[in-house]
């Protein structure tokens, strides 16, 4: 069936050619007779391509055969896996699907799922009005909202953005922010019901912190050093934490308040050291840490005072370890939390990852990042 199809498609496209080459020779003769025998062919030529033509025409492609509700979800799985927002146009676009036949048309614009993640960077010209027909084509499915890149014309933009966003507050679920203005942060001023996920990247800081209500599904939050103290936050609810860019005291004051972390990401900026001795901090539930710095300053107290019972993976900078033996310091970590490691991923370190796997032999994965590789 295929190759007959096939087949028909090969003469229909030849024919067609012919008839183009024909009606080109046609237009430049002044031949009478030769211009009429070549327009006698031209019907000939039509006459035979017809019965292939209707053959096609009446052929019913499998996949136009299908239920609209198995399309629809084939198209969901086109698009970038949620809450990721595909492009407005081109490849992986959800436009795309519009433009195939009147079907897929329909069943694009009927499938909320399609249009649930909205990109608002580069928000500008004919991107303003996509954005309002987007969050109407999304139903009322929750949504996702990412503008995590600094552009002019997008901070120019943020009155117009805040007032489409703003009527769907009800709706985020993913919230991804990255605002040149702290004032931006009003959008955030409100019931947030289904918020999950909020990760906010601010140009400079909120004078009066914004308290954050209504928010009880929030479990994941990204926060930069002017994000942090910007915002106070339900910090007990929270499963998953990332700081960028932390002073080691403030960040010791959030973690005693997430009690129910499972995931925290810390970058310390240690150049404001604590006084004193911190007092130990247990997280019971945590199960993976990565712990940075972005400053000169070292600060190995963290690993001292934390007690992690429940962590199974760990990610750390070899001098934020005790030294002058980050191995022993490490290993007396390991003994104090009575956690059982499955992975070890030492960064920027001075000793070879051989000592690494010999100090621990019972951590499966160890892995390690000597400094200048």
């Amino acid at each position: 069936m295929l190759q007959a199809l096939e087949s028909d498609r090969v003469l229909v496209a030849k024919t067609d050619a012919q008839i183009r080459k024909i009606e080109a020779e046609i237009s430049q003769l002044e031949d009478a007779e030769q211009v009429r025998a070549l327009k006698d062919s031209i019907p000939v030529l039509h006459s035979s391509k017809n019965p292939a033509q209707q053959r096609l025409d009446l052929y019913k492609y499998p996949v136009l055969t299908l239920p609209n509700e198995i399309i629809s979800d084939i198209f969901v799985h086109f698009l970038p896996t949620y809450p990721e927002p595909p492009p407005y146009f081109g490849e992986l676009s959800p436009t795309t699907l519009t433009h195939i036949c009147r079907q897929w048309r329909e069943i694009a614009l009927t499938t909320p799922a399609l249009w649930r993640a909205i990109d608002l960077r580069g928000f500008t010209g004919e991107l303003a009005s996509l954005a309002p027909q987007w969050l109407e084509r999304s139903g009322c499915l929750p949504l996702s909202i990412r503008a995590a890149e600094s552009e002019l014309d997008y901070y120019d933009d943020f009155p117009s953005i805040s007032g489409i966003l703003i009527p769907h507050r009800a709706r985020w679920e993913q919230l991804d922010l990255n605002l040149d203005r702290p004032e931006h942060l009003e959008v955030l001023d409100g019931p947030l019901p289904l918020l999950r996920t909020l990760s906010v990247y601010l140009g400079d800081r909120l004078e009066n912190p914004l308290l954050l209500q209504t928010v009880p599904l929030l479990r994941t939050v990204v926060l930069d050093d002017y994000g942090q103290p910007s915002l106070i936050l339900p910090w007990a609810q929270l499963t998953s934490l990332t700081l960028r860019c932390i002073y080691p005291a403030e960040c010791v004051s959030i973690l005693r308040q997430t009690q129910n972390l499972v995931n925290c990401d810390v970058k310390i900026w240690a150049a404001q050291l604590p006084t004193g001795r911190l007092a130990d901090l247990t997280l019971s539930r945590l199960e993976t840490l990565v712990f940075e710095r972005n400053s000169d300053g070292v600060w190995s107290d963290f690993t001292q005072l934390l007690i992690a019972p429940a962590l199974r993976s760990l990610k750390i900078r070899e001098d934020l370890l005790g030294q002058p033996d980050p191995i022993a310091s490490l290993n007396s970590f390991v003994l104090k939390s009575g956690c059982t490691l499955n992975e070890l991923r030492i960064i920027r370190a001075s000793i070879d990852e051989a000592v690494y796997r010999k100090g621990f032999p019972s951590i499966p994965l160890v892995h390690v990042s000597l400094v200048g590789r």
